[in-house]
């Protein structure tokens, strides 16, 4: 079989034909196309291989809410007999919920995990099959490669100097080391946030570490921890003192 055009919106997204082999179930031509369809599909729709029931395989995305796209028909070509093949979508949409997951940790390493629906009310923990994570792109113009990316920075200190505020840099800064060469190092962090649901607290460290200490900072970059929060700066005290600080920022997307 060869695939000839898909339409969406009109227009015909595939830059080519292509042509794969079929078996008694169509899953090595249906995970080729499922490929296809990503790499072609500019709302990320999130095409897959999905069963039905025995030997039903067809190719899904997830249930995206209308979002004005108009996925047509992909047309292919019988390689034995010339037939031309038209495979309509399937339109069904299912509205979208919204899930909170809470973990929680306590003083003995537990963990525990409850959800919570758009309200904040309780609910049964949905299907992990149907959830698609809230940092997922569905939005006309996303693209289904990665697009977001992070940058690796060093700068050295020397001196009685004063690094610039490492928490209000404005480059959402994931990860940062300090490493101190020589002297010692004044470093202070400060904030006020949230925890846990409660009352906002605040914090002021203001602490001197000396020469042969390095320490680190880090958040896992989901949409919930995206980068440190609050300032951070660090003082070299007196003329020998000599340090490093390595980061990587976040760049959101790439430039075309």
């Amino acid at each position: 079989m060869r695939v000839t055009s898909w339409l969406i919106n009109g227009l015909n997204v595939l830059p080519a034909p292509f042509v794969d082999g079929w078996d008694e179930c169509g899953v090595p031509l249906l995970s080729d196309l499922a490929a296809v369809m990503n790499s072609w599909d500019p709302f990320a729709g999130g095409w897959s291989v999905a069963l039905s029931d025995t030997c039903a395989y067809h190719i899904r995305s997830r249930a995206l809410p209308p979002t004005g796209t108009a996925y047509g028909v992909l047309t292919a070509t019988d390689i034995d007999t010339g037939e031309v093949l038209t495979f309509a979508p399937a339109q069904v949409v299912v509205p979208d919920r919204y899930f909170r997951r809470v973990t929680e940790v306590d003083c003995d390493g537990q963990v525990t995990q409850r959800w919570l629906d758009h309200a904040g009310q309780p609910v049964a923990a949905p299907d992990p099959a149907q959830l698609v994570e809230c940092t997922v792109q569905v939005t006309p113009g996303a693209r289904a490669t990665p697009t977001q990316r992070v940058r690796p920075r060093i700068q050295r200190y020397t001196g009685a100097v004063n690094s610039p505020d490492y928490g209000a840099t404005g480059a959402d800064i994931q990860a940062l080391t300090l490493t101190v060469l020589a002297g010692s190092v004044r470093v202070r962090a400060a904030g006020t946030g949230d925890t846990h649901g409660g009352d906002p607290t605040s914090y002021f460290d203001d602490v001197t570490v000396p020469a042969g200490v390095t320490l680190s900072w880090g958040v896992d970059g989901d949409s919930h921890d995206l980068a440190i929060d609050g300032s951070l700066l660090f003082s070299g005290i007196g003329a020998g003192a000599d340090f490093l600080v390595h980061w990587t920022e976040h760049l959101y997307t790439d430039v075309d």
